[in-house]
């Protein structure tokens, strides 16, 4: 009887969102925890002993620009869990919650707004119904997602000088999953009482800003109370594998329990494609940039990637301003320089061009995030019936995809340029000499896996069109975890070679390899002539 209720007309919605979502689970449970396993695995490795350990904690508790980003380093301890689980969490709720929000405006919202759910809401179920529908599609996800992290958190704990208990690890996973927990509900409401998922989507992120401003505040200022009133600092005084303090889990629960009961109300008070906060019925027209293809993707395109260029000059500032100080903490410690040794694949790395080598890591990342995103955009254009609304006009599919390619390389040039000023920026400051064909190399040279990226996708749009958010993320997902994991662990080279990341220099921790950068523009332009020759003769393909 429960099976046959479970294959029930009513939780169709459900197993769909279930279906939908449980590949971008078990794929960051993945990236969780070879993150975390790179790190606990690789301080044993590079600090083998508990003084070691013990200052590199302290080091890092005197960061103001580290704790700011991911937290105060107060109640760290010298062991490799403790030092590994404060330097990871923070980015994996960050990560966790952004995810948590774009995944339930999507479903909440998102597809409310295209259409597809009309149908199944016109079947046997109500508003509130299909609200809890998603929420227990989302969260069957999310116990799988939790299940394969708690158990690799396990298994990373019984490795020889990690050393913590199988509980421990369980609870660490649940505090890793808290901010996509909570950011899913706050993103679900915010979907019921906005009228649009972009609209949902922004107040989400805004209440994001909010909670990681705060954190960030109470992190490094002597105000710790303002940890008690935001979500993020519930979860930071978790401290899991440190002191494990789980009261904070009730306050979680509670706003979680909260939240959803919300969502649950609010969409049984609206009206279908309505939100309680109503939208404007009539607009005055603005038909500026509507009169060709290139012009109308600019103006779709703007205002996303406005925002990543704003994003990136502003962490290229502030990586730039922690240089001077990481330099001294890499020129003093051999340990420090090994990590960065491995990472840049050069027999030497210390200093300031070490820092800087990792800091543009990051910035390939960020970009390779940004292209992907994009290439994912193409797709849904064609997917959610978009791209037929210009191919009835007298336009080619060839001009319609070359200008989103066009605009695509104009936001991650302008990127790269904006990495440079920044960086500059927060290095002149310092009074750190730094020679400007420095940071053209390092930047030219980071921005070769993000056209690779860029390439990919294309190929992949022109072949198997269905596949091409999976190939662009897989290219960022795959080279960068590989990365973080050779930097703590041994890797078989055949394994590595699969990373486009492990083929660019990490500069100017390294010198840039011309050549190999060369091949694998060569390699990016032939493939992206295959994937448009082939868009241009396939058959247009919905969802």
């Amino acid at each position: 009887m429960a099976m046959k209720h479970f294959w029930s007309p009513k939780t169709v919605i459900g197993r769909l969102v279930t279906r939908h979502t449980i590949r971008g689970a078990i794929l960051w449970a993945l990236v969780f925890s070879g993150y975390f396993a790179s790190k606990s695995i690789g301080l044993v490795d590079v600090y083998p002993t508990t003084a070691a350990r013990l200052k590199i904690a302290q080091s890092y508790g005197n960061n103001i620009g580290i704790e700011f980003l991911i937290g105060s380093a107060r109640h760290v301890t010298a062991a490799a869990g403790s030092i590994a689980a404060w330097n990871t969490i923070g980015i994996m709720v960050i990560v966790g919650s952004i995810w948590g929000l774009l995944l339930a405006t999507k479903y909440f919202r998102g597809e409310e707004d295209s259409g597809r759910w009309e149908i199944l809401f016109s079947g046997q179920t109500t508003a509130r119904r299909a609200a809890m529908n998603i929420f227990a599609g989302i969260g069957l996800s999310l116990v799988v997602f939790y299940a394969i992290m708690a158990g690799l958190f396990m298994v990373i704990g019984k490795s020889r000088g990690v050393d913590f208990s199988a509980s421990a690890g369980s609870f660490f996973a649940l505090g890793a999953l808290s901010g996509a927990v909570i950011f899913i509900m706050i993103g679900a409401l915010a979907s019921q009482l906005m009228p649009t998922r972009s609209q949902a989507t922004t107040v989400s992120a805004v209440v994001f800003g909010v909670m990681f401003l705060m954190r960030a505040i109470a992190d490094v200022t002597s105000a710790h109370w303002l940890l008690n009133l935001t979500p993020l600092g519930w979860i930071e005084k978790l401290q899991p594998l440190s002191s494990d303090d789980p009261v904070w889990l009730l306050p979680i629960g509670g706003l979680v329990i909260a939240l959803g009961a919300l969502t649950i109300f609010f969409a049984g008070k609206r009206d279908y494609e309505e939100g309680i906060f109503a939208d404007k019925d009539t607009a005055k027209p603005r038909t500026r940039l509507l009169n060709s293809p290139l012009g109308a993707a600019t103006r779709l395109m703007r205002a996303n990637g406005i925002g990543w260029l704003v994003g990136i000059f502003a962490t290229a500032i502030l990586y730039g301003l922690l240089t001077k100080s990481a330099a001294q903490e890499f020129s003093q410690s051999a340990n420090a320089s090994h990590v960065i040794t491995r990472l840049a694949h050069q027999s030497q790395a210390a200093g300031v061009t070490a820092f800087l080598g990792v800091i543009f890591l990051l910035i390939m990342a960020i970009l390779m995030g940004y292209a992907a995103s994009a290439i994912a955009a193409i797709r849904r254009d064609e997917a959610q019936n978009y791209l037929d609304n210009y191919l009835v006009q007298p336009f080619s599919r060839l001009r319609w995809l070359s200008g989103r390619i066009f605009l695509i390389s104009v936001v991650v040039l302008s990127a790269g340029l904006l990495t440079i000023v920044g960086v500059w920026l927060g290095t002149a400051s310092q009074h750190i000499g730094l020679s400007s064909q420095t940071l053209w190399s390092a930047s030219i040279n980071a921005l070769v896996p993000v056209m690779f990226t860029v390439g990919v996708g294309i190929f992949v749009f022109g072949i198997r069109p269905r596949l091409t958010s999976l190939a662009a993320y897989g290219v960022l997902g795959w080279s960068f975890m590989l990365s973080m994991l050779s930097s703590g662990i041994n890797i078989n080279h055949w394994i590595l070679d699969t990373s486009i990341l492990t083929h660019i220099a990490l500069a100017p921790a390294a010198n840039p390899r011309w050549s190999t950068d060369l091949i694998i523009v060569a390699i990016t332009i032939i493939i992206s002539i295959v994937g448009i020759l082939s868009f241009n003769s396939r058959d247009i393909e919905g969802e």
